[in-house]
């Protein structure tokens, strides 16, 4: 069994709430090495607009905790029969900044996927997970 060293940046929950007939607020909450972190972002309460501002409030508790990520696009994808959601990020580390995608199917929660697609796309990058 290979012993990985454990991640710095580790998804606690995802949550999303009606602040207008329109428009809804995503929450994601991290834990970093030295505490929790929680990024906001407003957006449409459509499926794919929802997905976009749970990516948007990962990569605002990302930048809480010192790391330059910018959404770039959020998509949902079939694959395999299943829905999954893709994100396009930029990251900058290192004083190199890169073009970066993540993937995670749905499941039953898309606002989470999201959040998880957004670490999927940046944990090797910015040397967090």
């Amino acid at each position: 069994m290979t012993i990985r060293p454990s991640r710095q940046v580790r998804f606690l929950r995802a949550q999303v709430e009606s602040v207008a007939p329109d428009r809804c607020a995503a929450q994601v909450e991290l834990l970093g090495a030295a505490a929790t972190y929680v990024g906001r972002a407003e957006g449409g309460c459509m499926d794919l607009e929802g997905l976009r501002a749970g990516a948007q409030a990962t990569a605002t508790a990302l930048r809480d905790l010192g790391h330059r990520v910018e959404v770039d696009g959020v998509e949902m994808v079939m694959t395999f029969g299943e829905p999954a959601v893709v994100v396009r990020v930029m990251a900058e580390h290192d004083e190199e900044t890169r073009r970066l995608v993540g993937y995670c199917l749905v499941g039953e929660d898309g606002l989470r996927a999201a959040a998880l697609a957004v670490l999927n796309a940046t944990n090797r990058f910015l040397e967090i997970g």
